[in-house]
């Protein structure tokens, strides 16, 4: 009965650990469309994941979280249609973290607010606004 316990311990641990960052931070990325005139497509991708094509309509919202690589490298990037719009860029890479970094340890979060007039990110979801481009 006792190394049932223990195996049965042990699993949870683990099971855990697999949604859990070991060493590194936990990011939650957000892409919020501020495009009042058609819907935002965005094509998010990473060296290792396609996470597909995402329809955001105006004023909505695609989010997905990450564990950081141990390394910092880190790379997170889409490609954006609107319309007639077209831009591709990097959604998260050592640059980007330096704008969203909170400078602590855990969960850390990165918001982009697409507009008409381009790409700003913050660490915020309610303002702080840094321009990081413009639509292609």
């Amino acid at each position: 009965m006792n190394k049932l316990f223990i195996i049965f311990i042990l699993t949870c641990t683990f099971a855990s650990l697999t949604h859990a960052c070991v060493f590194t931070n936990k990011w939650h990325i957000f892409v919020m469309s501020d495009m009042p005139d058609n819907d935002l497509i965005a094509h998010v991708k990473s060296g290792d994941d396609d996470l597909g094509i995402h329809t955001i309509a105006f004023k909505g919202t695609y989010h997905w979280s990450f564990c950081q690589r141990f390394d910092g490298r880190t790379l997170f990037y889409a490609y954006f249609w609107c319309g007639s719009k077209f831009r591709s860029l990097a959604l998260f890479d050592k640059h980007i973290r330096k704008v969203c970094d909170r400078n602590k340890e855990g969960t850390q979060y990165c918001y982009w607010l697409v507009r008409p007039d381009g790409f700003f990110a913050s660490k915020r979801p309610d303002g702080g606004w840094v321009q990081l481009a413009v639509w292609s």
